[in-house]
């Protein structure tokens, strides 16, 4: 099995259709695959083959999808690196992936340079836009020099495909590495979850050198629907995706949290026809049920709440059309996937407890890159240990109420941020909130709360507080306000609670 099968039996089924349009240049998959092959050829010449490791750190474009394709279709191994981090942070993961070629871009080449520089088993940069001087290879002259790939290298189920590097709450990024069957097995489940009974229009703004863009690529491989396509942004703009919804009458987003908040208070949204708009997927942490009604309210579409994380490639549980939606719950685990919730000392808890989610399925990793212990503790009786705090109902519908190490433990109890943030979000004066624990000499820990005011409003601590306390217990609300112009996000969208405790 190879995942890049996926391309071909779409092409055989279908013939060519319509993949990508990015920046007003239409892609089919034709062109999409050929590209690919044409690439592995490339690989190849460079003594790239079975089992080697090739970065790919590119912004959104239409040779993401070649380059993944081309790298499968040679049985190499993708470590995608967010094309965003700095110079230290792509070093280490260059290095510690034993990577033999990078994939970049001309805006990226010196920064990839400069990373790699002393680490002997890079042997070739390959540049989109660049020039062809020492290890350094243009991409589309190795494309135009190599005819198209005939043979596809067949892999095992068990054979690492792609190697994410996940940065986690603290120490060093860890090399999630998950193999053909994981993603095969995932896409499967998710388009099968997806109950899509029509050609699906969506705008991709997550970055797809992540596993999003896996998961984006080969469920798409498994529609059925010759008019389905994806619009492709090179990164989330607010105005630009209501642009490209008017434009191409796309009916699906996808995105995390954040970007739904920033699309809900832009100012130019009333100046577009969203009419075709139908369904948006949201996940990456858990979602206000503020944000759920304000967005559906105001844009007259249903979300739809999913969860997954890199380790489990990446979808675990989505809410789905033919089900009842329940606030709150990001829906029931995908076909073939188990989720249970377990307490401390990994006993099952009943439903409505909380406690952390383990996940058992096809689409688990195979484990850490070089981290055996790491990867023997998190995979631990033969369950995914996810670090994420959650219950599940007497239906089996997953709630997601924080990460276990965002848990603020007061005088005793246990204190879920995300509680307090749902409550404090609803403020009319609030844009964004995010709380976290802090030293205290009494409690163990006291509650602090962050807060973006909406623009041209103002509120005070007192009042932040005031209407923490008229919502929840005293004893819950947070002691301390600190007013900031924007919180720091992951390249996901994510909320990154560690720097918000650096500067406290």
């Amino acid at each position: 099995m190879n995942l890049v099968s996926l391309s071909d039996q779409h092409i055989e089924q279908l013939g060519e259709t319509l993949a990508l349009v990015f920046e007003g240049k239409e892609y089919t998959t034709v062109q999409l695959n050929e590209m690919g092959r044409r690439l592995g050829a490339g690989l190849k010449s460079l003594g790239v083959g079975r089992g080697d490791h090739v970065v790919v750190s590119l912004p959104n474009s239409p040779e993401v999808w070649a380059a993944f394709q081309g790298i499968w279709r040679i049985g190499a191994v993708i470590v995608p690196i967010m094309f965003l981090l700095g110079v230290e942070e792509i070093r280490y993961i260059l290095n510690h992936s034993d990577a033999k070629v990078v994939i970049t871009s001309a805006d990226l080449v010196e920064k990839i340079k400069q990373a790699s520089e002393g680490i002997e088993h890079i042997r070739h940069i390959i540049v989109i836009g660049g020039s062809d001087q020492g290890n350094q290879v243009n991409f589309h002259n190795l494309l135009a020099h190599n005819p198209p790939l005939e043979q596809t290298e067949e892999m095992d189920e068990d054979d690492v495909a792609l190697m994410i590097y996940t940065s986690g709450t603290t120490g060093r990024p860890k090399g999630v590495m998950l193999t053909h069957n994981n993603l095969y097995s995932n896409a499967v489940a998710a388009w099968e979850a997806n109950e899509w009974d029509k050609p699906a229009i969506s705008i991709l703004c997550l970055p797809l050198a992540h596993s999003f863009g896996v998961v984006a690529m080969n469920a798409g491989n498994l529609s059925p629907y010759k008019d389905a396509f994806g619009v492709l942004m090179r990164w989330f703009d607010p105005e630009e995706v209501f642009r490209l919804i008017e434009r191409y009458r796309a009916n699906n987003f996808i995105g995390v949290p954040t970007m739904y908040q920033v699309l809900l208070n832009h100012p130019a949204a009333d100046k577009y026809d969203l009419s075709s708009l139908e369904r948006c997927t949201i996940s990456a942490a858990p979602v206000s049920e503020e944000l759920y009604r304000a967005f559906t309210a105001k844009f007259h579409c249903e979300m739809y709440e999913g969860y997954g994380l890199t380790e489990a490639a990446p979808a675990v549980a989505l809410c789905r059309p033919s089900m009842p939606l329940k606030k709150g719950s990001c829906g029931i685990p995908l076909p073939g996937v188990q989720v249970k919730i377990f307490d401390a000392e990994d006993r099952e808890l009943p439903p409505y407890e909380q406690g952390e989610i383990v996940v058992r399925g096809p689409n688990v990793m195979k484990g850490y890159y070089k981290r055996p212990e790491e990867t023997r503790e998190t995979l631990r009786g033969g369950w995914l240990h996810t670090g994420d705090v959650g219950y599940l109902d007497e239906e089996g519908y997953l709630y997601i109420t924080d990460r276990i190490k965002d848990l603020i433990i007061k005088g005793g109890y246990n204190i879920y941020p995300s509680e307090i943030e749902g409550y404090l979000e609803e403020h009319p004066a609030v844009l964004e909130v995010a709380v976290i624990g802090i030293p205290d000499e009494k409690y163990g820990e006291e509650i602090m709360a962050f807060v973006v005011p909406k623009p041209g409003h103002t509120i005070s601590e007192d009042e932040v507080i005031a209407y923490a306390q008229s919502r929840i217990s005293k004893f819950k609300c947070p002691s301390r306000v600190k007013f900031v112009e924007s919180l720091p996000k992951t390249l996901v969208g994510k909320i990154q609670k560690k720097e918000l405790r650096k500067l406290v």
